[in-house]
């Protein structure tokens, strides 16, 4: 690893709904760069319209290239991306969502002194478009959080930032909506769970999702899809015996 942080943005067909996205990623790497952390960027298109790659390569900034795939899942890119990254933790934004300006800075702040099982989430996430939405996220230590819940509902988004390694450790399952298969990012954190990550909140963050009629996650649920089997989908899974005694 050659830096602190690598952040990636993901896009396809955002249009000029990616120029804020573009514009607080960078706000955001600039200010933890203020901060004296070192960071690099990966910009990351997948099947892309001309419109989106025409503004994707306008704010390149010191990005070295804008990276194209053709495999139609984020998942996959955000894999390939992961492969690529230089930094000791990875942090992901979606093309059409934006970053706070303080969010990366508060995130390895959080994180610094903190294991490498950590993986950090803003605590809230403000959606907008058609709807003004808050949802909190629950820190897995808290008295709040139920394993059970994670089964049939999903705490976390991937918009966090999480160490390199584990990325590369779990990658992100392949989408398969036609098939009824789906949220990878729900599968993921199941996952990482299952195998002794802990997923913390850092207090007082926010991102901002934009949920659009046409977003992965609404043809998904439309779709009534499903994740793929897990292994929390397994009752002897030795975490339910732990928090039996918890309890």
């Amino acid at each position: 690893m050659t830096c602190d942080l690598t952040c990636i943005i993901t896009g396809h067909r955002e249009g000029r709904l990616a120029v804020p996205s573009l514009r607080s990623f960078w706000a955001a790497i600039e200010a933890a760069r203020a901060a004296g952390f070192t960071v690099e960027a990966l910009l990351c298109l997948d099947r892309p319209d001309a419109l989106t790659e025409k503004l994707f390569n306008t704010y390149k900034n010191d990005a070295v290239a804008v990276d194209t795939y053709d495999v139609a899942d984020q998942g996959k890119v955000r894999n390939g991306a992961v492969e690529k990254a230089k930094g000791k933790y990875c942090a992901f934004l979606d093309a059409d969502d934006l970053w706070s300006q303080t969010w990366l800075v508060e995130a390895l702040t959080f994180l610094k002194d903190k294991p490498s099982t950590h993986i950090a989430h803003p605590e809230y996430n403000y959606f907008f478009e058609k709807q003004a939405t808050i949802f909190t996220h629950i820190d897995q230590e808290s008295d709040e959080f139920r394993l059970d819940l994670l089964r049939v509902a999903n705490y976390w988004d991937a918009l966090c930032v999480c160490p390199t390694a584990i990325y590369r450790e779990l990658p992100f399952c392949d989408r398969d909506i036609a098939g009824g298969y789906a949220y990878e990012d729900w599968f993921w954190n199941c996952e990482t769970v299952a195998a002794g990550y802990i997923h913390k909140v850092v207090p007082d963050t926010v991102l901002f999702k934009r949920r659009q009629e046409s977003s992965q996650t609404v043809k998904a649920s439309t779709n009534k899809s499903l994740t793929r089997r897990h292994p929390l989908m397994k009752f002897d899974h030795p975490m339910y015996a732990a928090e039996d005694t918890a309890s």
